[in-house]
């Protein structure tokens, strides 16, 4: 059945779609975790929620503070997860960065960097300071 030109989905199906992305993503969150610890960085907050705004991965090396934006996409699918960061996707992720850092101040340098996972195939994009992002410190 399809209506208004898409596909017509029954909630079981969207649920269970739904429940198979969460899956993916804790998934992807926990190997990404475990390859920065192989690197030398720390724990300081995973899925840390701010309202309706959740951030990741927060990791600390020395006293670097890197945000952890993780995308994962099954293999093969159509939008890969390098694509995924629309954005007002990214805006949402410096205005939470920017309410942690205000309940938790940070002495030290902060960036923010994307990882991507496709199946198992991972892509650490290059860290960006804090500097180059768009709202006041």
């Amino acid at each position: 059945m399809v209506i208004s030109g898409s596909s017509h989905v029954t909630g079981g199906a969207r649920s269970r779609r739904g429940e198979a992305a969460r899956r993916l993503g804790v998934w992807s969150e926990r190997l990404t975790l475990w390859l920065f610890w192989l690197r030398g960085w720390d724990l300081v907050a995973w899925r840390q929620k701010l309202g309706r705004w959740e951030l990741d991965l927060l990791l600390s090396r020395g006293s670097e503070l890197r945000l952890l934006e993780v995308k994962a996409r099954r293999a093969g699918a159509w939008v890969g997860a390098d694509t995924a960061l629309e954005p007002e996707q990214r805006l949402r992720l410096q205005r939470a960065l920017q309410a942690w850092l205000d309940r938790v101040p940070w002495p030290g340098a902060v960036s923010f960097q994307r990882v991507s996972w496709a199946g198992w195939r991972c892509r650490c994009h290059p860290p960006e300071r804090w500097d180059g992002l768009k709202i006041q410190r």
